[in-house]
């Protein structure tokens, strides 16, 4: 991808404005992502008045990084994987114990 075909937009979060040179098709899940940090930030900052924009930002980081490592965990197939090859190790050896019975 060129540069010319990279999508100019403008980003505030916090107040705080940036502008972005990004894919045009990440544009839909950056736009969701600043409405989600948005939205958590008015909830902090209504349960937790009067602290500094830096603390606001930081619950809303530390939020965001539980969900990614719960998604992480969640979509971890590397267990299954494991069991699956000990169960497949499990079966050639009694197919090789039992290879005369079958």
């Amino acid at each position: 991808m060129t540069p010319t075909d990279r999508l100019r937009i403008k980003v505030i979060i916090a107040g705080m404005t940036f502008f972005l040179r990004i894919d045009p098709k990440e544009e839909e899940a950056i736009r969701k992502a600043i409405r989600h940090i948005d939205d958590k930030l008015n909830v902090y900052r209504e349960h937790f008045p009067g602290q500094t924009t830096e603390k606001y930002l930081s619950m809303v980081a530390l939020h965001i990084g539980v969900l990614y490592q719960q998604e992480k965990m969640r979509t971890d197939t590397r267990p299954f994987q494991d069991k699956f090859k000990e169960l497949d190790d499990m079966l050639d050896d009694f197919l090789a114990d039992n290879e005369e019975h079958i």
